[in-house]
C-alpha cells in the first residue's frame, strides 16, 4: 500500500514540475521573440546616417546598426507606396497578390473604380502567420491597402488598428475631390482631417501602450509612419530642431520615436528577445525637392526602376540572436522578411505560392551568402529589369524625372520625360547606374533576358486577384456608407 502511495505521490510532483517547466517556457528568454517592423515612408537610402555620411545625426537608428545587422543591398518589391505594403505583409511580387499600383479613395478622378481594390483576404499575411503561433497584432499608422471597411488590417490579421487608410497627402486641402482624411480605430472613423503634427508621437505612443499591454505575450507590432511622405510636419518639440530644415527635422522625430521604443523594452527587459526593424517602402519623392529626401549616390528615387527607387536602408536587430554591428552585402528583399520571420517563430510559410526567400542563416551568420540571387524590377504591371548577384539589366523605357526648377518649397516640381535604352550595370562597380555596359557583354545580357521571362512567367502562371469591396458607393465627402 505504502509503495502503492508513493507511485502516487511521485506522479503528482512529476506533473507539478511539468507543469512550472511548460510555463516557464512562456516568459523570459524560452518565450517566442517579440517582433517590431518599422516602416517609414518614402525614406531615402542617403537620408540616415547609418548609411550616408551626410545624412541627417540619428543617435538611436546608430545605436540601432551598431547592436545589429545592416544590409546594404535591400530592395523593395516597387517603388511605391501600396505594392510595396503589399509584398511586405504577403512576401510577393505586388503583380502577382492583384496590387501593382497605388490605392486611392473614392473621388479622384486618377483612381476611377481602384477606389474598391485592396487586398485579397484570401491571402495570408505576416500578421495572420503570426497570429497562428499566438501573437498579439498591431498596426499603428497608414495602411494604404484598401480602406473600405472589410479592407482594413482588423481583417488581415491585425487584432488592433489605429492609423490613417491611405497616404496622408490624400486630403481635400490637396485636391477638393478626396474625402476627409480620417483618423481610425479599429472599425470607427474618431477624427477627421486629424492634426498630422502629431503623427510621428501618437503612432509612437500606441506602440509603447501596446508593448506594455502585451510584456507577458509575444507580440507583433507593424509601426507605419505615414512620414516622410509629404506633407511634411513635425510636433513641437521638433520644429526647427536641426536648423536644417523641415525634412531633416522630420527624420530626426522619427529617430526619437525608435529611441522611445528602445527604451520602452530596456525597462521592460524585452530588449534582447525582440526583434526590432527599421526600413522603408520605397525610395525619395525627388519631386519635392527641399521636403524630399535623398538617394545618396543612387540613382533617380520613388516612382522608378532605378536604384534610388528600390534601394532603401534597413536594420535588424535581435540581440539574442543576430550579430552586433555587423554590415551585409548580399541581396535581400522586403519579401524574404516574412519567411525569415515566421521561420524564427517556428511557423510555417504560407500555403499559396509566394516569391520571398528565408534569409535566416545568412542574417544569423550561418552562412556568408544570401540565398537570393535575382530580384525582377516592375513599375505597376510592367516589367523593367533583372538584378543578379552583381548585374543589372533594364529594358527600354520611358520615365518621369523631376526638372529641378521648381522654386517653391514642398510643391511638386514639374516633371520631365525621359527614356533610357537597353541597359546592362555593373552595380558593384556603379551602384549610381552611370555607365550603360551593355554592348560590352553581350552573352550577360542574354542571360539575363532569358532569366527575367522564365522569373516573370512563373509569376503570371500563378497571379492572383485583389480583394474587391462590392458596397455601395460612398456618397461625396464620404470615406464610406457607415451602415453598409
Amino acid at each position: 500500500m505504502k509503495v502503492q502511495i508513493d507511485i502516487i505521490y511521485f506522479l503528482f510532483l512529476w506533473s507539478v514540475s511539468t507543469m512550472v517547466s511548460g510555463c516557464s517556457k512562456q516568459t523570459g528568454k524560452d518565450q517566442a521573440p517579440n517582433i517590431i517592423l518599422i516602416y517609414t515612408d518614402d525614406l531615402g537610402y542617403g537620408d540616415i546616417s547609418p548609411f550616408a555620411d551626410k545624412a541627417t545625426v540619428t543617435p538611436n537608428l546608430e545605436e540601432l546598426a551598431k547592436n545589429g545587422v545592416t544590409l546594404t543591398n535591400f530592395y523593395v518589391a516597387s517603388s511605391v507606396c501600396s505594392p510595396s505594403r503589399a509584398s511586405l505583409l504577403t512576401a510577393s511580387y505586388p503583380i502577382r497578390v492583384g496590387v501593382p499600383k497605388v490605392l486611392a479613395p473614392h473621388g479622384i478622378s486618377w483612381a476611377k473604380d481602384s477606389w474598391r481594390t485592396g487586398l485579397n483576404p484570401d491571402e495570408e499575411t505576416l500578421a495572420e502567420l503570426l497570429k497562428e503561433q499566438g501573437y498579439r497584432t498591431a498596426l499603428f499608422g497608414k495602411w494604404h491597402l484598401g480602406h473600405a471597411k472589410e479592407q482594413l488590417p482588423t481583417a488581415h490579421g491585425f487584432d488592433e488598428f489605429f492609423g490613417i487608410p491611405y497616404s496622408n497627402d490624400m486630403i481635400p486641402s490637396v485636391n477638393p475631390s478626396y474625402p476627409p482624411l480620417p483618423l481610425i480605430e479599429n472599425l470607427s472613423v474618431i477624427e477627421e482631417n486629424p492634426d498630422q503634427r502629431f503623427f510621428t508621437k501618437r503612432f509612437t505612443e500606441k506602440t509603447i501602450e501596446n508593448i506594455s499591454k502585451n510584456k507577458n505575450t509575444p507580440f507583433f507590432i507593424l509601426l507605419t509612419h505615414p512620414l516622410p511622405h509629404i506633407p511634411l510636419s513635425t510636433s513641437p518639440e521638433f520644429e526647427n530642431k536641426t536648423n536644417e530644415g523641415i525634412y531633416q527635422d522630420v527624420i530626426q522625430e522619427i529617430d526619437w520615436s525608435v529611441g522611445q521604443i528602445k527604451s520602452k523594452l530596456q525597462e521592460l527587459g524585452l530588449e534582447e528577445n525582440t526583434i526590432l526593424i527599421f526600413t522603408s517602402d520605397n525610395g525619395p519623392w525627388l519631386a519635392y525637392q527641399s521636403h524630399a529626401g535623398s538617394a545618396g549616390n543612387l540613382r533617380e528615387g520613388k516612382n522608378t526602376v532605378f536604384e534610388g527607387g528600390h534601394k532603401v536602408p534597413i536594420i535588424i536587430s535581435w540581440p539574442d540572436q543576430l550579430p552586433k554591428g555587423k554590415k551585409l552585402h548580399g541581396l535581400v528583399t522586403n519579401m524574404d522578411l516574412l519567411p525569415t520571420l515566421v521561420s524564427w517563430v517556428g511557423g510555417t510559410k504560407p500555403k499559396l505560392e509566394i516569391d520571398g526567400l528565408s534569409v535566416s542563416d545568412y542574417l544569423k551568420g550561418i552562412s556568408d551568402q544570401s540565398p537570393r540571387e535575382e530580384f525582377l524590377y516592375f513599375h505597376n504591371e510592367n516589367l523593367r529589369g533583372l538584378r543578379d548577384v552583381r548585374y543589372k539589366l533594364l529594358l527600354a523605357h520611358r520615365y518621369q524625372r523631376p526638372a529641378g526648377d521648381s522654386i517653391n518649397p514642398g510643391q511638386q516640381d514639374r516633371l520631365a520625360t525621359d527614356s533610357i535604352p537597353l541597359s546592362l550595370f555593373d552595380l558593384w562597380e556603379d551602384p549610381g547606374e552611370r555607365n550603360n555596359i551593355a554592348e560590352d557583354m553581350p552573352e550577360k545580357v542574354k542571360e539575363l533576358l532569358q532569366k527575367m521571362e522564365k522569373g516573370y512567367q512563373k509569376i503570371m502562371k500563378g497571379k492572383r486577384t485583389s480583394g474587391i469591396y462590392e458596397g455601395p458607393e460612398p456618397p461625396t465627402g464620404k470615406l464610406w456608407i457607415d451602415d453598409h
